[in-house]
């Protein structure tokens, strides 16, 4: 019979991004692969887990059966490492980008004590363990120029996607619809956006802006705040975490996606973006370039008028937009299914963490 398999996880692991809805879905095929799959569930994973949970973590990892191997986010390896360390356990990492980008402001130059912990307890998680899934060659990449990890230990996995039905971008006689998608975090650089909203304020377009608004309350209140300030309040709207069902009826509602990220592991919004067939402006940022070769105008970083030269003409210009729209739903429909993504996953674990 083969050895059980534990994913570890936390009730707040936040269920609007990427993160989340790759984990699920692993979750899911290895299930299915293996039929042997319990799940860990931590009540508090962020920004730590408490002490007393860490205790009746320890004990449960304690009990498993013999040959038992663990499964879990890498941002959960590095919090928790001495716990699962004591275990014994070998553990398969997912890793979708690091830490110290997301957290210590590497995309803003930052070094300070933050950054270098960051990089430690990284370095130390991803050292122990014995595999690490990763979400892009770009992620693999990152692994092993800045962790020095094992080539042999990584797989690399993009996300999967789901079947979409086409949008309509460029119909006549409606103003534009532009949408952004992702948590309010840093990284994705909202600030930029509303700079380039700004510069095409000239021209008619609706902006709707869907993601977590609670992972840094401080700055979300920045952006509403800048977005009065520029004259965008009834233009452009931050809808929050939203519902699968409304952000499909989003998608199905959108001309342009437009992001602005310093740093994207795969950019799963964008392959979103490109099975519905919406064309997308970006800079090339981390692994997008890597991949999302057609359907996308890859726009200059950190420059905010240059992007909007871009956007520009694409809603001046209906023909254009329609047939970048074309390309972008061509392109979209050769991107891999869920099941295709983790095919054979099971086995690989199987054969690589053998009891």
């Amino acid at each position: 019979m083969p050895a059980p398999l534990y994913y570890l996880t936390s009730r707040d692991y936040a269920r609007h991004t990427g993160g989340y809805v790759y984990n699920s879905r692993l979750v899911e095929a290895l299930t299915q692969q293996t039929g042997r799959l319990e799940t860990l569930l931590v009540e508090t994973g962020f920004p730590s887990v408490p002490e007393v949970e860490r205790q009746h973590l320890a004990e449960r990892l304690a009990t498993a059966p013999a040959g038992t191997r663990l499964v879990t986010d890498h941002i959960h390896l590095c919090d928790l490492l001495e716990t699962i360390r004591d275990s014994g356990m070998p553990v398969v990492a997912i890793f979708h980008h690091a830490l110290a980008i997301e957290h210590a402001g590497e995309h803003l130059g930052g070094r300070d004590a933050e950054w270098r912990d960051l990089r430690h307890r990284e370095a130390a998680a991803l050292a122990h363990a014995a595999l690490v899934l990763a979400t892009s060659q770009e992620s693999r990449r990152y692994l092993q120029a800045e962790y020095q990890v094992d080539p042999d230990r990584i797989l690399v996995r993009v996300p999967g996607n789901a079947p979409a039905v086409r949008t309509p971008v460029g119909r006549p006689g409606r103003v534009p619809n532009l949408l952004s998608v992702g948590a309010v975090i840093a990284r994705k650089r909202y600030d930029i956006l509303l700079q380039v909203a700004s510069e095409i304020r000239d021209l008619d377009w609706r902006w709707r802006i869907a993601g977590d608004p609670d992972r840094d309350p401080a700055l979300f209140a920045a952006l509403e705040k800048k977005a009065v300030d520029l004259g965008l309040g009834h233009r452009l709207a931050f809808l929050g975490a939203v519902p699968d069902a409304e952000l499909e009826t989003l998608w199905r509602d959108s001309d342009l996606l437009l992001a602005a990220s310093d740093y994207e592991g795969y950019g799963m919004a964008i392959a979103e973006a490109l099975r519905h067939g919406v064309p997308v402006v970006t800079p090339a940022s981390g692994a997008v370039s890597g991949w999302a070769s057609v359907g996308v105008i890859e726009a200059p970083a950190d420059d905010p008028q240059a992007m909007a030269a871009l956007v520009r003409p694409l809603l001046v210009d209906r023909p254009r937009l329609a047939a970048l729209a074309d390309d972008a739903f061509t392109f979209g429909q050769t991107l891999p299914s869920w099941e295709k993504t983790f095919e054979g996953i099971g086995a690989w674990i199987g054969a690589h963490l053998k009891p």
